[in-house]
Order: structure tokens, then sequence, then C-alpha cells
């Protein structure tokens, strides 16, 4: 079986926990700290990147994983033929770091009790702030909204709706698949998330959480009676909170309003500008990167029809990994399957409203490739406990046997 007696919990696991804390604060523009966690958030990335290189993880990353990073490589020296070629590699170093370091994260456990250990920190600092949050929004809603919408310390909202949504996706694989404290850790953690959700009106936010919790369950569907519980203390939750909720942001989540159309045309009038290759880097005035609001839109505005060929080449690839180890995954590691593909495939559809994923700026660009190195090292540990491929330096120390079934 997979070692379960480490009571230890990976470094990386820890980088990612401050990334999660780290990277919406450093978007706020209430806070007079905002500059300066900016260099924290990269400096949370390089570590991670160091530590990958450094502690072998980085040679994990092969197959799919492998294609996708080619095209993260692409897209960060895009900016070579941008109008800002050294501001550009710069600020998209930020993305190729932070999805190093997801991946460093997905690829480090060594047995279950490992992963479940960097779960629980990440499941938990999730709840903790979150009901920070909450109570910050209940005790001075008029300095928390914009608009009616939770706009928590100047962060914008659709910014929070993604990060909660996030956030949420790991307390809710708590809630289910832990038991005791720990279930409630998760299910409170859920039930504050859902609130703070649906109080910044995204609908992008909200479809990725629902997406990718249902995704979730899927395991848990011949088991329904797991879930009474984690119902129970959301429906009671958001019976107790759903007074606080300006009714401007429930009623923006019904709205059938286009808001980004007019963002979209200008994507396509810029990738029709530069089809091939695309510009390099869409930046304003070489500070930021302008966001067109569609991750693909992005992809192809900014690296053309060539970059655009290379990102599907990798998620081609990703998606056969995928369905190779659905038919070999152990009955054990399937709620972690389930994880890994409710993550990915969210933030995949989320990508149709936003760019965030390619940002580098947000929680987004971590948790996919944490996604993409949980399902790298379920393939590496699958495939050789079939017998399939030699033993790697990291299974030497991680696996001892069969897993139980």
């Amino acid at each position: 079986m997979l070692q379960t007696t480490n009571k230890s919990v990976p470094l990386p696991f820890f980088l990612a926990g401050a990334f999660l804390i780290v990277a919406p604060l450093s978007l706020a523009t209430d806070l007079e700290a905002a500059p300066t966690l900016k260099y924290v958030r990269v400096a949370i990335c390089m570590t991670g990147a160091f530590v990958a290189v450094l502690g072998g993880a980085a040679g994990q990353l092969r197959l799919a994983a492998g294609a996708l990073m080619a095209f993260a490589v692409f897209y960060s020296l895009a900016p070579i033929w941008s109008q800002y070629p050294l501001q550009g590699v710069l600020y998209k170093t930020v993305f190729l770091s932070a999805l190093i370091l997801g991946m460093c994260v997905g690829v480090s456990w060594r047995s279950r009790e490992e992963l479940k250990n960097g779960l629980r920190l990440l499941a938990s600092l999730a709840a903790v702030a979150s009901l920070i949050v909450l109570y910050q929004y209940r005790g001075s809603p008029e300095a928390m909204t914009r608009l009616g919408r939770l706009a928590a310390f100047g962060i914008n909202a659709n910014a929070i709706g993604m990060t909660a949504s996030g956030y949420l996706l790991i307390t809710i694989f708590l809630a289910m698949n832990e038991r005791g404290i720990w279930r409630i850790v998760g299910s409170l953690g859920s039930g504050i998330l859902v609130i703070l959700l649906i109080a910044t009106g995204s609908r992008g936010g909200l479809a990725m959480a629902v997406l990718g919790a249902s995704i979730q369950f899927i395991p848990w569907m011949k088991r329904p009676g797991r879930l009474v519980g984690i119902g129970a203390i959301l429906a009671v939750i958001l019976l107790a909170f759903s007074g606080d909720i300006d009714p401007t942001a429930v009623d923006r989540l019904t709205s059938d309003v286009n808001t980004r159309s007019g963002t979209w045309q200008a994507g396509l009038r810029l990738f029709f500008q530069s089809p091939v290759v695309g510009h390099g880097w869409i930046s304003s005035g070489g500070r930021s990167t302008s966001n067109l609001q569609n991750l693909y839109l992005q992809i192809l505005a900014e690296t053309g029809i060539v970059g655009g060929v290379l990102f599907l080449l990798g998620a081609f690839g990703m998606a056969g990994l995928i369905r190779r180890l659905s038919g070999r995954i152990y009955p054990v590691d399937r709620p972690v399957y389930y994880f890994a593909l409710g993550l990915m495939v969210a933030l995949v559809v989320h990508g149709m409203a936003e760019s965030a994923l390619i940002l580098g700026s947000t929680v987004n660009t971590m948790l996919f490739g944490f996604a993409l190195g949980l399902f790298q090292n379920l393939f590496s540990q699958t495939m050789f406990l079939h017998g399939r491929q030699p033993e790697s330096r990291l299974h030497r120390v991680s696996l001892i046997g069969m897993p139980n079934r």
C-alpha cells in the first residue's frame, strides 16, 4: 500500500497556503501593503519553482503536463515581439512560476497521509480567511461593497468570486472525505464561502464552484447519505447569513446581461490584426496585462494560432492522460482523482468569462497547476503499481506495494 503513517506536510503545501492568502490581498486597492504583497507573491512563486527544481519535483512533470508546460513557456516568452519586451517577459514570469508552484505541490506528496495533511492545511487557511472576510462584511457592509457587491478591501468583486470558488473546491473536498473535526471545518468553511460567493454577484465564480463541486460528488453518488450532514450545515449557514447579502448581488446572479461583449469584440479584432503569433503581450502601458475577460481570446490575441495550437495539443494530451487514468485508478484514490478533475474542469470553463488562469496574479493559476500535478502524480503511481513503467526516484521512497482496494 501507499505509506499512510507519515504525519508531515510537504513544504510546497506551506508555500501554496501562503500564496492562497497573499495573492488575493495583493490585488487590494484599499490596503497600503498591497504593493509589497505583490513582491511577496512573486517571491513565493519563485521559491516554489526553486523547490521544484532542487527537490526533483520538476523531473516528475512529463507527459501531458510537460506539453502544457511547453505552451506556458512559449506564452511567457511571447512578449519578446511586443511593444514592451522586457516588462512583458518579467510580468509573465509570474504566471509561469505560479503554474510551476502549483505543479510542485501536486507532485510533492509521497503518501496519502501527506496529501491529506496538505489539503487540511489549505482548507483550514481558506476557512479562516473566509470567516474573517464574513466578519468584516457583516460589521462594515458599506466599506466592504461596491455597487452592492462584495469587494473586500477594494478587491474586484469578480476576483473575490473566483477566489472564493477556488477555496470552496478545497473545503468541500475536506467536508466530503474527512471525518470528525475536519469534516466540520470543511463544512463550515464551505458554507461561509457560499455566502461570500453569492455576495460578490459573480456569475462566473458561481458556475466555477457549482461545476467543480458537482464533479467531486461523483464518487459519492452511490452513497448520498454522506452528503446529508454537509447539506444541513450549508443550509443552516445560508439561512443564518442570507439576510446580510445585498439584493443587488443576488439580482446580478440571475441576470442574463452580457457585460463582456465589447471586450470580447476588441479581443477578436486584436487577433485578426496578428493571427499567426499574436501581439506577444497586450499591456496597459507596459505595467500589467490588459484583461480580455476570456482565457481563449487572451491566448489567441497574445500568441496567435501558434499559441492556440500549442495550448490545444497540451489540452488534448492532458485529456488523454485523464481518460487513461480513469480506467486504472484504485477506488481509494477516486476522491483525489475527481478533486483534481473538478478543479481543472471548473477553471477551464471559468476561462470563458475571465483570463485569470494565465495572468498569474490570482489563485487560479496555482490551482490549475495543482490539478496538473495531482494527475501526473496519480498517473505515475498507478502505472508503477500496474507494472507499466520503471520505478522513479520519487516512488522508491513512497511505494511499498499495492494500495488498499
